[in-house]
């Protein structure tokens, strides 16, 4: 998946390291921890059971990262008895959902539900006309459909942008708590990272079009696949870069993180 452009373990890795850290100041303590043998006994009993259970999800990516999920927390619970998740709950949750694998199907899902269909893929193909007037072609639209005189493309599910500003808002969290940023902060280094990945998107679709309408199926499966995704990406992720270290490099008092 990081080779065909997902961003996700940027991620996950984020999200994992985030847990990590919190624990690692405890180790000690929790090394210490006397653990009874019935609570051992239930967390031997998650991991059997999730271990037994992997050879039948092969098909399914998510069931796979639910049941490593349900290991780590049996070897928690067996090694730590259940109370470390009460007292620590942010770094357990972190380390938890740091194997997720597909937080863009879940967010969309979510968006849809919220939104309904093709809302952002409309809005994309609307704006991608607009642009492309500007530059003198004439484009129209119908839905999520962009149409030159030569020809028409599709905006897609994974043409919006939308992965992208996930990616990016996902950052500005972990970036944020990583350097206990003050949540004001975060909330704005979130807002520009959604911005920035859906004004970039625009040019993309410009120049998908551009691909699929004028220089052939090949011009398309390029900037369309992997290699295209991720010049496009690299481009969107310095651009995010200067701005979120313009914002959490900020030594104004309005700006100074307080520390709990």
């Amino acid at each position: 998946r990081v080779w065909g452009g997902s961003s996700t373990i940027v991620l996950n890795l984020g999200f994992l390291y985030l847990g990590w850290e919190r624990l690692w100041v405890y180790r000690h303590e929790l090394t210490a921890t006397k653990v009874l043998s019935d609570d051992r006994l239930i967390g031997y009993s998650m991991i059997l059971g999730a271990a037994l259970w992997m050879p039948f999800s092969l098909n399914s990516v998510s069931m796979q990262a639910f049941l490593w999920m349900l290991v780590l927390i049996g070897i928690a619970w067996s090694s730590f008895t259940p109370k470390i998740f009460g007292r620590f709950p942010l770094a357990s949750t972190f380390i938890i959902i740091s194997m997720y694998p597909d937080y863009m199907w879940l967010s969309n899902r979510l968006w849809k539900a919220l939104t309904g269909s093709y809302v952002l893929e409309n809005l994309m193909a609307w704006l991608g006309s607009i642009v492309l007037n500007i530059m003198g072609y004439a484009a129209a639209t119908e839905g999520r459909f962009l149409s030159l005189p030569e020809g028409a493309v599709e905006v897609g599910v994974g043409c919006t942008g939308f992965d992208m500003a996930v990616v990016l808002a996902g950052v500005s969290l972990i970036w944020g708590l990583l350097f206990q940023e003050n949540w004001r902060r975060i909330a704005l280094t979130t807002t520009l990272g959604i911005a920035i990945a859906l004004i970039f998107n625009i040019p993309r679709i410009v120049l998908l079009t551009f691909a699929a309408v004028y220089w052939g199926e090949e011009s398309f499966d390029f900037w369309h696949g992997p290699w295209g995704g991720q010049i496009f990406s690299a481009i969107m992720f310095t651009a995010y870069y200067y701005v979120a270290t313009a914002i959490f490099s900020d030594k104004s008092p309005r700006g100074k993180a307080k520390r709990a």
